[in-house]
C-alpha cells in the first residue's frame, strides 16, 4: 500500500551570495531566529553537518509543544540541504536547493509530509496552516539575511 504525502514548494530569491544563504540555512542554532514554530534546534550528532547527521527540533504547533528528530539526507555545500524526520508528530521531508541568480540566491524548498497522531484527522487544515507557517519562516529567513548585508 502506497502512502500519499502532501507536498508543496516555496521559492524565493534572497539578495545575498549563495554561500552565505547556505551557511545560514544549515546553522541549526539560528533556526529559532527565523522559524516561528521552532523554539530550540541543534545538531545532536558529532562532527560537521552532513549526510547522516541528526538534528533535534523543539517548538509549538497549534498550541501544542512538539519535539522531533531529523536526519540529514542530502548535503551538497552551497547547493542542497535535505532532511527527513525520524520521530515526532509529523513525517516531514524538507529539500532545500540553492542556485545563483542575478543579484542573489534562489532558494527552492520542497516540503513533503504526512500527519501522525492527533493531527491526522484534520490533515487538510494542517497542510494549509503548515504551508503558511513555512512561507512566514522563508520570509523571515530572507529578511534576516538581507539585513545582514546592509
Amino acid at each position: 500500500m502506497e502512502v500519499t504525502m502532501n507536498e508543496f514548494d516555496i521559492v524565493t530569491v534572497i539578495n545575498r551570495p549563495q554561500d552565505q544563504v547556505f551557511a545560514f540555512l544549515v546553522n541549526t542554532d539560528k533556526a529559532p531566529d527565523w522559524n516561528p514554530q521552532v523554539t530550540e534546534a541543534r545538531q545532536t550528532s558529532d562532527g560537521p553537518l552532513g549526510v547522516g547527521s541528526t538534528l533535534r527540533y523543539v517548538g509549538k504547533f497549534l498550541g501544542r509543544r512538539f519535539e522531533s528528530t531529523s536526519e540529514c539526507t542530502d548535503f551538497t555545500p552551497n547547493e542542497k540541504f535535505s532532511t527527513k524526520t525520524t520521530s515526532g508528530p509529523f513525517h516531514l521531508e524538507i529539500e532545500n536547493t540553492l542556485s545563483a541568480v542575478d543579484g542573489g540566491t534562489r532558494l527552492a524548498t520542497t516540503y513533503r509530509g504526512e500527519s501522525r497522531g492527533f493531527v491526522k484527522l484534520a490533515e487538510p487544515v494542517i497542510v494549509r496552516l503548515t504551508k503558511k507557517q513555512f512561507e512566514t519562516a522563508t520570509e523571515n529567513l530572507k529578511a534576516l539575511l538581507e539585513a545582514e548585508g546592509t
